[in-house]
């Protein structure tokens, strides 16, 4: 008879463990389109599923923690995990969907009120020992290792390998020297810090192993102290005898808990695929609904074909001119648009019927070729009365640019009609749309071509796949518009969509095409400087700390910090900040506090600093030119931030710092397309500002812009009651800190600690600045009493934010989507303008026989390439445009500037 294998889950180090992985990741928190964070949830349930199907147990059970004023162990210690940090609010409010994930799965959760999820999990463990089981505990805690025997393994959570790490008794003994039995006295003798036993002072891992070896048990070492060698070991167990004992009491796992069920009652898991489904489409982790079974319901209609004669080419090319409207989508042999050839096309006009038309067929379809079929197609393509839809039309029209071909006529972009109507969506490809709206998981490229070194591109697949791809693609382009065309009148961000996001596509696509010069020589001279001030930093670190080490390690950097160098102690901190792991963090904002203190912080964020730029921009730039432009061509997104403004990739424009002297020479790599060119800065003044002075209309803030009067000096003056000479440079600063931070949610307490006020005196400064601009208190209650009734907020040109966590009873939740309200009307007409003035800018050079393109448009600036005897010229069209762009209550402000690099416009 085989033996039954039963795995009991920790499920409160899995969340934990499954939060931090996130939160310290380059990819940052997972939150869903409303704000709920869901990156412990994630990777709890993916955790999960490897265990699952990798190792198909015939039991399974979860245990968490209860509530830690509950454990019999704080009654022994009342210090027991007295110094562990409180549970990230982001992770508490994951815990019940965590709950609800489990449950889903068919997968028991067993607690206890008055005991840990630990001696949960013992007890269990020992009993389905006792009754002939093979146990598997998934964990990464230690603790565990006391009860590990020919029957209990760990199934170390912590394993990075694809196959998961399995201790027995050898592998408890070649880690820690001692047998599974000794690991309570071990444990005792060592203490832990992540749970605040003490141990026995001067006694570490090592040491504690060494004496268990010589005398077999914790009480025979008490009772043998006097016969240890180390003075300094001896003394410390003498004095502290009943402090080992207690800790031995605090480690030891209990195995005797009324656990409530009984372990042969513990069987598979029972997923329950429905309700599975629901919570993924609710937490939107589209990958993890596409590893449940396929829904029984009726199957979609799916009738595709492969173009593979004229006869067949002429027909759908009649088809497709006699219904007027179809959807289209290019395939192309890779991403970079400007360098890529067309593999083929598909097209639909009818739900469920697609077809594709391939380019590289052999024979081909017709005779010439790809030539001869964009020949046939361009008179449909470039006909602007024929109605078109066309998933990320920037990317097809860059496609189409490529290959010769004007597309014309596209109307209906499914991916900018999702972004206008659920604007915080994680994603809207049209994988992730086909998903929400029918799902259903369709084909991806990366099915048909592969991953990582085997990838081929799709002029190396079969043209059945690559049909069968595309066409689907195609297909539900179409069945999605169907599905959103309605619905943007309906929730009324049709115009938004109509009037400003589809009209920018062709402008970003210009400007995409474009791209912008760099001068390969400065980045290489600046690449050469930041290596000398890099080795420089990290030579002048190694000198202060009195030691070498690793500053790319946060490890290495955190033992030298707090250990060798005891800063947390000159700082007056009792116990540094540990992560989950037990490392000491060294974040930017700890390293900023020791800077205080210390030298060798601060040079720490200087090395990051220059590292980052340097490897970020400096090395990579280079090799973002394209070899047949010499320029580099940087994508803008439209479909991102759920604010409405555009952001950019390859390079990232947006993230180029501007506040330091290195960011600015960065910039400075930027340069005019050839000599007798300059590049031309257009940058809105406070724009942000004058659109709270407009939506607001408070008297003051209106006057002082009209008046052209330093809105930040007017500020402090009002609030301290003082003539506009008498104010200081440092209450000019309090007042532009609390001008902006107001439209994020800013209260007294992060405005001392960007100040340096007291709490009570950054109190009494806000309820000073609304006293003196009463409009702006009274909008911002006004926008959040909206935002409660209506659960939304909307731009002046229509541009609409959901927040359906406004009501939450998640406080943290709740504060986000009242963050929201307040900004996302300020910040999404901010990003309206910019748009409709680029709109308009793109417009009049257009209709213009000007010479001047715009190249770059980043936060508030826009960026253009200009001759220099069009200049004069161009900043006047550029200024009415921007200035234009809106009719506010106050001047919009345009300042500019012109010069040979993008540093000396700006």
């Amino acid at each position: 008879m085989t033996q039954k294998r039963l795995f009991l889950i920790d499920g409160t180090a899995l969340a934990y463990r499954s939060h931090f992985a996130f939160s310290t990741s380059s990819r940052g928190g997972l939150t869903t389109a409303d704000g709920q964070p869901t990156s412990a949830v994630y990777g709890f349930t993916t955790a999960l599923l490897a265990l699952i199907n990798q190792e198909k147990p015939d039991g399974v059970a979860i245990s968490f923690d209860g509530a830690k004023e509950d454990l019999t162990r704080t009654k022994v210690y009342a210090e027991y995990k007295s110094t562990r940090e409180k549970m990230p609010d982001e992770l508490v409010s994951q815990l019940e969907l965590i709950d609800q994930v489990v449950r889903a799965y068919g997968i028991p959760v067993v607690r206890s009120t008055e005991n840990e999820a630990d001696d949960v999990i013992g007890t269990l463990a020992v009993r389905a020992r006792d009754a002939g089981m093979k146990v598997f505990i998934a964990t990464s805690d230690k603790d565990f290792m006391q009860i590990v025997d020919d029957r209990i393994s760990l199934w170390n959570l912590r394993s990075s390998s694809r196959a998961p790490e399995i201790i027995g008794p050898p592998e408890v003994e070649a880690k820690f020297g001692v047998r599974p039995d000794q690991m309570v006295d071990l444990l005792a003798l060592m203490g832990d810090s992540s749970d605040n036993i003490p141990g026995v002072p001067r006694v570490g891992a090592k040491t504690a192993a060494e004496l268990l070896v010589e005398f077999d048990t914790l009480d025979a070492v008490l009772e043998r102290a006097e016969e240890v060698r180390k003075p300094s070991v001896r003394a410390a167990l003498l004095e502290n005898r009943e402090q080992a004992e207690m800790s031995r009491a605090l480690v030891l796992l209990k195995t005797d808990v009324d656990v409530g069920i009984e372990v042969e009652d513990l069987g598979p898991p029972e997923p329950d695929r429905d309700a599975l489904a629901q919570l993924f489409r609710d937490l939107e982790f589209d990958s993890l609904l596409k590893t449940l079974p396929e829904e029984e319901s009726p199957e979609l209609e799916q009738d595709y074909e492969v173009i593979e004669s004229k006869a067949a080419l002429d027909r759908l090319v009649s088809d497709l001119k006699s219904a007027g409207s179809f959807a289209l989508c290019t395939e192309t042999s890779g991403p970079d648009a400007m360098r890529s050839t067309l593999v083929g096309m598909s097209f639909c006009h009818r739900t469920g019927h697609a077809s594709y038309l391939p380019f590289n067929a052999q024979p081909p379809v017709v005779k010439g070729g790809a030539d001869a079929l964009l020949k046939r197609l361009r008179p449909i393509l470039e006909d602007p009365d024929i109605r078109k839809t066309a998933h990320d039309v920037k990317a097809q029209k860059h496609a189409m640019r490529t290959a010769g071909v004007d597309l014309k006529g596209v109307e209906f972009d499914p991916m900018l009609a999702s972004y206008c109507l659920t604007p915080g969506l994680n994603s809207h490809a049209l994988d992730a749309l086909t998903l929400r709206y029918f799902s259903h998981n369709k084909t991806k490229t990366s099915d048909v071509v592969g991953k990582g070194k085997k990838q081929l591109t799709l002029f190396e697949v079969d043209v059945e796949k690559v049909g069968a791809l595309a066409a689907e693609d195609t297909d539900f382009a179409w069945r999605i518009r169907e599905q959103l065309e309605p619905e943007l009148e309906e929730a009324g961000v049709e115009e938004v969509y109509r009037a400003l996001e589809m009209p920018l596509v062709d402008v970003l696509l210009d400007m995409e095409r474009e791209g912008i010069r760099v001068d390969l020589d400065h980045l290489q001279k600046l690449s050469e400087e930041l290596e000398g001030r890099i080795t420089a930093l990290e030579e002048q670190v190694h000198k202060d700390a009195g030691e070498e080490f690793n500053l790319n390690s946060p490890a290495q950097v955190g033992e030298v910090l707090f250990g060798t160098l005891e800063l947390h102690k000159i700082a007056g901190v009792s116990r540094p900040k540990k992560t989950r792991t037990g490392q000491f963090k060294t974040d930017a904002a700890i390293l900023e506090k020791l800077a205080e203190h210390h030298q060798v912080p601060r040079l720490l964020l200087d090395y990051r600093q220059l590292t980052k730029l340097k490897g970020t921009y400096v090395d990579n730039l280079p090799a973002m030119v394209n070899p047949d432009t010499g320029r580099i061509h940087t994508t803008f997104n439209q479909a991102v931030a759920a604010t409405g403004r555009l952001s950019s990739d390859n390079p990232n424009l947006q993230n180029i710092p501007i506040r330091t002297e290195e960011g600015r020479k960065v910039r400075r790599a930027f340069i005019a397309r050839e000599d007798g060119w300059v590049l031309l800065s257009a940058d809105y003044s406070q724009i942000e500002l004058r659109i709270l002075a407009h939506l607001s209309g408070d008297p003051t803030l209106v006057e002082s812009f009209n008046n052209g009067e330093d809105i930040h000096t007017r500020t402090a003056a009002l609030v301290h009651g003082l003539e506009l000479d008498d104010v200081t440079t440092e209450l000019r600063t309090h007042a532009k800190v609390i001008n902006y931070g107001l439209m994020y949610g800013m209260g007294a307490s992060r405005l001392g600690r960007e100040t340096g006020m007291k709490p009570p005196e950054a109190k009494r400064f806000i309820d000073a600045y609304f006293a003196a601009l009463p409009g702006v208190k009274a909008l911002l209650d006004d926008t959040l009493e909206d935002a409660r009734s209506s659960h939304e907020v909307w731009t002046m040109f229509g541009r609409r934010r959901p927040l359906p966590d406004i009501e939450s009873s998640n406080h943290m939740q709740r504060v986000a989507a009242e963050n929201m309200a307040v900004n996302s009307p300020i910040q999404g007409t901010a990003a309206d303008i910019i748009k409709r003035a680029m709109l308009e800018v793109h417009r009049r050079i257009a209709d213009s026989d000007l010479r001047a393109r715009m190249l770059l448009q980043v936060h508030d600036e826009l960026v253009l390439d200009v001759p220099e005897e069009e200049l004069d010229e161009v900043k006047a069209l550029v200024e009415e445009g921007m200035a234009g762009a809106a009719d506010l209550k106050v001047p919009l402000e345009v300042t500019m500037g012109s010069g040979r690099d993008w540093l000396e416009a700006h």
